[in-house]
């Protein structure tokens, strides 16, 4: 222990306090997003600002919460710069409960749900979803992670899912995600972006 802004001090309880900033080449993942949606949004863009060519696998976590009652949550990317619309995504899902898979090997969006999302009191989606592939241009880009949420019989579900770019479009290099509901707005929400090495 010492009283510089050099020193590391132990408390005798175990508790260990920096004094200065902790960094290194060996931090394995970092923060780049802390985002709060604190009123009604199409979409929330993360941009070139923070998926770019610095990290090719990215961490998304958001819990949003939609306008509308009983709509789906989907993503698109954008390459180079771009949000892309056309049918160049697949994904899949399985819901916990043991329901029908849902799956498509062509759409225009990324899905990352099984049923309905409510807003009503306690209804809600949280996601967490690992982006792998960003800068290849051999490896489509993914997109795979787990949802839960409260659908509109206010009960909560869950699921896996794996979503990406077809093979066809494996050049893309992917520099964005949009996440948006099929139908209305986002009303509030919270999304963060690690970069991992």
């Amino acid at each position: 222990s010492g009283g510089d802004s050099d020193s590391i001090s132990f408390d005798g309880t175990g508790k260990v306090t920096f004094h200065k900033t902790v960094s290194g080449g060996d931090i394995a993942m970092t923060k780049l997003l802390d985002a709060t949606i604190s009123s009604p949004v199409a979409q929330y863009d993360i941009d070139s600002t923070y998926i770019n060519s610095t990290y090719d696998t990215y961490k998304v976590v958001a819990n949003l919460i939609p306008v509308s009652d009983g709509p789906d949550l989907y993503s698109r990317v954008f390459v180079g710069g771009s949000v892309q619309t056309g049918s160049i995504y697949g994904y899949e899902g399985f819901p916990m409960d043991g329901g029908a898979v849902y799956t498509s090997d062509s759409n225009t969006h990324m899905r990352h749900n099984r049923y309905a999302i409510g807003n009503a009191s306690g209804e809600a989606i949280s996601m967490e979803g690992t982006l792998m592939s960003v800068n290849s241009t051999t490896i489509p880009f993914s997109f795979v992670g787990l949802s839960h949420y409260g659908y509109t019989s206010a009960l909560p579900s869950g699921n896996p899912w794996t979503c990406g770019l077809k093979p066809s479009n494996a050049s893309d290099v992917v520099n964005g995600l949009r996440l948006y509901f099929s139908s209305g707005n986002i009303a509030s929400g919270t999304v963060q972006l690690y970069g991992i090495k």
